[in-house]
């Protein structure tokens, strides 16, 4: 195991509250199974939160302390296997607060009115975490729309019960899924398929027996690629008919345009490692060994 506390950005995962993780993600890379990975938008998050937090300290006129950074050893809780790494602690010198910096694309359904407590759900789970870890009674959030150039802060204000329930929920899981080592129910997460991969080591060659739970699953993949064929076949169709419809103009106003584009330019592997043999060796890379799913059932006839 590789980490051994719960931090405030695993809860909105554990909750189910996040859209971009879920329980998977947090017990595959917990155990070991998975790494983290960034992408463009914690990429962008990193970039602009020094700013955001100083803005937000000259328009608050406080004084702000970073908190730990990812390598860094984070903040324990009240209980060992909680932990927080909140981005800032500030003070007016007289009350001390903390503050979470977001940003986004642009504020969404689930953002209410600057000045409330209407985050989305998995960031205010992630304030509430925060809060439960440091024992603070404020955490603002504050929040920059990079589409519309617009600056927010929210105020949640610490909530005693709504706090002891979320941590229930994250301790009854820790427990089970970390402590306990049992795996989460298999869902339809990328991180489920990396870590059902990373868990179970292949035989060489070795078949089971199918069962009855087996085959009713087997039908069930079948049918949904048959469905998922017979889509794709009508999309293909009507993409087409509205081709023809289209003709030689750009496209039809309102519906579709159907661009002309430049060919497409290929690398041919083979024949640069013909002729550049050390050279393809220096550059190629060998990725973690997985394993590939191929789906061989076909329905019986009757």
């Amino acid at each position: 195991m590789t980490q051994k506390t719960i931090g405030s950005s695993s809860v909105g995962a554990i909750l189910g509250l996040s859209p971009w993780a879920g329980p998977w993600d947090v017990w595959a890379r917990m155990h070991g199974l998975t790494e983290s990975k960034g992408n463009f938008s914690t990429a962008r998050g990193h970039i602009l939160e020094p700013a955001i937090g100083a803005h937000y300290a000259r328009l608050y006129n406080v004084e702000a302390e970073k908190g730990p950074e990812y390598e860094e050893e984070p903040l324990i809780g009240p209980e060992p296997w909680m932990h927080a790494r909140p981005d800032y602690s500030v003070t007016d010198g007289k009350n001390r607060w903390l503050v979470e910096i977001k940003s986004t694309r642009k504020f969404g359904e689930q953002w209410g009115p600057a000045g409330t407590d209407g985050v989305p759900p998995y960031y205010a789970a992630q304030c509430v975490w925060q809060m439960a870890v440091t024992g603070d009674e404020r955490c603002d959030l504050a929040a920059f729309a990079t589409f519309t150039d617009e600056f927010r802060v929210y105020r949640i204000d610490r909530d005693l019960d709504l706090e002891r329930h979320i941590v229930g929920l994250v301790r009854d899981w820790y427990k089970k899924h970390i402590e306990g080592a049992e795996p989460p129910d298999p869902d339809s997460s990328t991180a489920c398929s990396q870590a059902l991969a990373a868990r179970w080591k292949p035989s060489d060659r070795v078949y089971i027996q199918s069962d009855k739970d087996a085959l009713i699953l087997a039908r069930e993949v079948l049918d949904v690629r048959n469905q998922i064929a017979d889509l794709d076949k009508k999309k293909r169709l009507a993409e087409n008919l509205l081709k023809d419809k289209i003709g030689e103009a750009y496209g039809m106003d309102g519906i579709a345009t159907w661009a002309p584009t430049k060919g497409r330019v290929t690398f041919d592997r083979k024949l640069f490692t013909a002729d550049n043999p050390e050279l393809a060796k220096k550059y190629t890379k060998q990725s973690e060994p997985s394993r590939t799913f191929r789906f061989t059932y076909t329905r019986p006839k009757d």
